[in-house]
Order: structure tokens, then sequence, then C-alpha cells
């Protein structure tokens, strides 16, 4: 099984900015393109380390996470990512957004 772990605050950065690229620097949208659609069929477990950050604005967590149990359904969502943090509070606004998300039909 190939695993890969991506750590947030190291690895793209402290500050997160909101939903899309052209709107703010450090986006969802560039995450959730560099990061998870890169790497989600490659790896069958995807480990995110959510910690070490100044907190999460609700459109980067829905364009990240919300944007992808869209497209790959929740099931295969949960299947692939872990979620790791010491906050409840940031976990759960995830799990919100994925469970109340409807897959895309395309």
């Amino acid at each position: 099984m190939k695993e890969l772990t991506i750590n947030i605050c190291k690895e793209f950065s402290k500050y997160i900015g909101g939903r899309e690229k052209g709107v703010s620097e450090f986006s969802g949208e560039d995450f959730r393109e560099r990061f998870l659609e890169e790497n989600f069929e490659t790896y069958d477990k995807i480990n995110i380390e959510l910690d070490g950050t100044l907190g999460y604005p609700w459109d980067f967590l829905d364009e990240v996470f919300g944007v992808m149990a869209k497209k790959h359904g929740k099931e295969k969502f949960w299947g692939t990512f872990n979620l790791i943090s010491a906050n409840d509070y940031v976990t759960n606004k995830i799990e919100y957004i994925v469970n109340h998300s409807k897959k895309e039909i395309l």
C-alpha cells in the first residue's frame, strides 16, 4: 500500500488563503490541485496533517475537501484521506463539509 503524508503548514503555508487562486495566495484551489489531485490516483492513503497554520477559512476547506468529495464521492474520500489534527474543531468542519457534499455527475 502506497502512503503519503502532507503537512500543510510545512509544505504549503502557515498562512492559508481563500477559495480561488485568482483571489488569494495559498488558496484552496492551489492546494487541491498541487497536492491532492496530483496524488489521488497514485497513493492508496493520503494523511493530511492540519496543525500549525493560523487557522482555516471555511471557503479554503470547502474548495479542498468539499470539491474532492464531490468529484470522487464520500466513500472514496474517506477511504483515501486521513485527517490528522490535535484540534477537533478543524476536523469537525471538514467532516461536515465532506459528509454534506453530493457527488457531481460528470
